[in-house]
């Protein structure tokens, strides 16, 4: 019986070795402390012979990406791999160099106030590393990746990971590679744990996925940790036009792939009242620069044209025309990319698509209709009354454009020739 019993507490050793702590604590030794976004572990398969996954779909400046049938397409290898099976290099979230010691004297970005660092090049390895439209992954993607797929634990070139596999068939292979604390490596083989660009309120601690034998799941990991980093790109724009992507839909004008003050399709980006170059708290009459006043088209000028502030070269503010060309032209699917509701926008010509969120309006210091409307200016004024513009509305069952007061904090979707 004694024997029975030391055999059981030996066997249960590695489970309790993994804390249930709801977040990983600066200055101690990484142990794989997470905040689950479920509560729960997630159950997965476990197939111990080796697997093939999925050939490249496709590739972005020489790496390979496969279509999972989700809003992004994702890459065949982790950054710093030449296989599906390689490790790989370990980064510090914000990061875009390996280094020997991972800890908080040595990371840039542990404590820093700081956004979404999707396509940031300056923080976000994947575009600095890859290029192109690389970039890492958000949360609302890792989460979407966790939850669309059936994910088996398997072996691939010799290394333990998970067979992740979409609704449509196709797969990739995530290997266990660990991860670096301070100057040691632990659970190699064991474990592995994958960096998303999104940080939490705190600043110390940013969103990512872990896999285990038994489970995988989201949650949040200290900055400082060396992770893995398994890149996305979402299919690939037409051009750029001092960087920015565009979609050529067969219009007029060819749009852009995001919002301005956005990282990827999906994300919100920033508010602006009609005519201004610049966020604010506040969007009220009293701080409207252009309420009241006579004006004719802003589209490329740059003291009013947002676009053309901001992002430079022929980029503009489309007419109220584009708008309502985008809208009799394409065709409109309510849909859901990166977590976030919004419209694809399909060209009837050509097929090709671009994603308009539903990222809603700022008036005073409130947002308003966040997931369930979209509000995209255009350079066109109202002619007949100095206080409205043109602009491009949508919710769920409608989309159209009509004249609003230029106080409101709309979103902007420039265009270019």
């Amino acid at each position: 019986m004694k024997r029975l019993v030391i055999f059981l507490l030996v066997a249960l050793i590695p489970l309790m070795a993994v804390p249930q702590d709801p977040i990983s604590r600066p200055g101690k030794k990484k142990q794989n402390t997470t905040r689950t976004t479920s509560g729960k572990k997630k159950s997965t398969s476990v197939k111990k012979q080796s697997v093939k996954v999925s050939e490249p779909d496709g590739f972005v400046n020489d790496h390979g990406y496969v279509d999972l049938g989700l809003s992004v397409k994702w890459a065949t290898c982790n950054v710093g791999a030449n296989s599906p099976s390689d490790y790989g290099d370990y980064y510090a979230w914000g990061e875009t160099s390996t280094k020997s010691d991972y800890s908080t004297s040595t990371s840039k970005t542990y404590g820093k106030s700081m956004g979404n660092i999707g396509g940031n090049s300056s923080y976000d390895v994947a575009r600095a590393k890859w290029g192109g439209s690389w970039r890492l992954p958000t949360g609302a993607e890792l989460e979407e990746l966790k939850t669309k797929c059936t994910w088996t634990w398997t072996t691939q070139g010799g290394h333990n990971g998970y067979k992740v596999t979409g609704m449509n068939g196709k797969s990739i292979f995530l290997p266990a590679a660990g991860g670096r604390s301070g100057t040691s490596s632990y659970r190699v083989g064991e474990s592995g744990d994958y960096w998303s660009s999104t940080p939490y309120v705190c600043n110390t601690v940013a969103y990512y996925l872990y896999i285990f034998s038994s489970y995988h799941d989201t949650g949040w990991s200290d900055q400082y940790y060396g992770h893995s980093v398994r890149p996305v790109v979402e299919p690939e724009p037409d051009g750029f036009v001092n960087d920015h992507g565009y979609v050529d839909l067969g219009l007029s004008v060819k749009w852009a792939t995001c919002n301005v003050g956005a990282n990827t399709p999906s994300d919100y980006g920033d508010y602006y009242a009609w005519g201004e170059t610049s966020t604010k708290s506040s969007y009220d009459t009293d701080n409207s620069k252009t309420s009241g006043k006579s004006m004719g088209n802003t589209g490329g000028n740059s003291s009013y044209d947002v676009a053309r502030y901001r992002w430079g070269g022929s980029w503009r503010l489309p007419t109220g025309a584009e708008c309502q060309e985008l809208i009799d032209k394409c065709t409109w699917t309510w849909t859901t990319q990166g977590a976030h509701n919004g419209y694809k926008v399909t060209s009837k010509t050509n097929g090709k698509s671009i994603f308009l969120p539903a990222a809603g309006y700022r008036l005073g210091t409130s947002s308003n209709y966040v997931e369930d409307g979209g509000y995209y200016w255009s350079s066109t004024p109202d002619e007949s009354n100095a206080y409205s513009a043109f602009y491009l509305r949508f919710d769920s069952s409608n989309h159209l454009t009509e004249w609003c007061g230029r106080l409101y904090g709309f979103s902007v979707r420039p265009v270019v020739e």
